[in-house]
């Protein structure tokens, strides 16, 4: 367990206003950032430390069933029954230092008048202490063929693990400083007198991780995230990344009319990449012998490589050929394994449209009954096709590992078959539209 630690999180900014019209401004920055420390995963250090309370559950006990006060010794070592289940341990590197990136900013403001302005923004950020999970219970014992024996290469094989069958895993926690995030954005906005406002706005970036950390147990940090190489994941795309997000929106006040009452109507889009998920197998058989099923990625063969595998069922070949044919990052990346998180669900397109009237009684004080309509996700009020939402899948499952075969060196050679790979389900809930209203009062 790491000893204590001061983390100093020095950063600098300036601002700049070119000219003497002050319409032109500079901004920018650098520094490191500490997010909210993650105590959970050195609290599993402490849940987790090997020693842990078992039950044995046995019904229709005959009379020689001992009843007693020391179960294990009485029914477990004499072999009256036995109790299931192995322990995980979990440890935490001695140097371990809370997440940090440094990263810097640089953004560019420009009015010109007449109520057009203009917005950009560049942001980086590289990792400095990011989590990184091993399982240490695993010992690597040979090389798993993704398409045979004969047409084995260092781009088509993969290590195979055996797993230390004493306890469940043991699972270390320590750093690594691979992985970085980019974004750069673009925004225009016009204001008119009579009160309109225009804004449109764009992002494109990305973001790379070896482990994104999504889950507060040890145990599912590392056994889900997908890899070739279960204890060395390489460097991918974040599940957080969005290539693409495009925002618009159109809003409207009105003066004050009748003595006291004002209209504001809000119309906005938002539009971006979906989920992104990763191509992976449905393990029968423990592809890479790491002790976790489904959590290994798709080799893609080319089309030589294809016939060369070995099939469980006549026709998968043919159909497995199909499918990466019809799949534009597979078909574009043949003779590789895909990378983590490399498939991006549908684009999604959203429209909320947000209304308040006032009702203004002390003009003076500012005092006003407001009274708020939201319509969330109002595109699908008008067509049931519009506005969908995509659960994140995280995964498609492409192949089925049957069997594993293997040789006198311990390598092994998997048999496959097809399985049709499931489709992006909708999201039941958020696909829908809805509405919701609301009153404030203020004195």
């Amino acid at each position: 367990m790491p000893g204590p630690s001061v983390l100093f999180s020095p950063r600098v900014g300036f601002r700049w206003r070119a000219g003497r019209s002050g319409k032109t401004l500079l901004r920018g920055g650098a520094g490191l950032f500490t997010g909210r420390v993650p105590f959970v995963w050195l609290l599993n250090a402490y849940n987790n430390t090997g020693m842990e309370a078992k039950s044995v559950i046995v019904n229709s006990p005959d009379s020689s069933f001992p009843l007693t006060s020391d179960p294990y010794r009485d029914i477990i070592e004499s072999g009256a029954a036995s109790a299931g289940g192995k322990a995980t341990i979990n440890t935490v590197s001695d140097d371990f230092r809370y997440p940090q990136v440094f990263r810097v900013n640089l953004g560019y403001d420009q009015e010109f008048g007449q109520g057009w302005k203009f917005t950009f923004d560049a942001l980086y950020s590289k990792t400095f202490n990011n989590v990184f999970f091993e399982n240490l219970a695993l010992s690597r014992t040979g090389t798993v063929y993704a398409v045979g024996k004969e047409a084995a290469s260092p781009a088509n094989t993969a290590p195979y693990y055996t797993a230390d069958g004493t306890y469940q895993a043991v699972v270390a926690l320590r750093n690594t400083d691979k992985g970085y995030s980019y974004s750069l954005s673009g925004q225009i906005e016009k204001s008119f007198p009579f009160g309109l406002d225009l804004m449109a706005a764009y992002t494109f970036g990305h973001s790379y991780s070896v482990n994104d950390g999504t889950s507060s147990v040890a145990l599912s940090c590392w056994q889900y995230n997908y890899s070739v190489d279960t204890n060395s994941p390489e460097l991918s795309h974040s599940l957080f990344d969005r290539p693409h997000k495009v925002m618009a929106s159109v809003s409207y006040t009105s003066p004050v009319y009748s003595g006291g009452l004002r209209t504001s109507a809000s119309l906005m889009y938002e539009g971006g990449s979906g989920q992104r998920y990763s191509y992976t197998m449905n393990e029968a058989a423990d592809f890479n012998g790491d002790g976790r099923n489904g959590n290994s990625l798709l080799y893609i063969p080319t089309a030589a490589e294809v016939g060369l595998m070995t099939w469980e069922n006549e026709g998968d070949a043919e159909r497995f050929e199909q499918f990466i044919q019809s799949d534009r990052y597979l078909r574009s990346h043949r003779g590789e394994w895909s990378s983590r998180y490399a498939g991006t669900g549908r684009f999604e397109h959203h429209f909320d449209l947000h209304i308040v009237q006032d009702f203004i009684f002390d003009k003076k004080h500012g005092r006003k009954l407001q009274f708020v309509v939201d319509f969330l996700n109002i595109s699908n009020l008008f067509n049931r096709e519009w506005g969908l939402y995509y659960d994140g899948a995280y995964y498609r499952r492409v192949l089925s590992v049957r069997s594993l075969s293997g040789d006198s060196d311990g390598n092994m050679t998997p048999v496959y078959s097809y399985m049709e790979p499931q489709e992006l389900s909708i999201d039941d809930f958020y696909s829908r539209w809805r509405c919701q209203i609301g009153f404030r009062l203020t004195f």
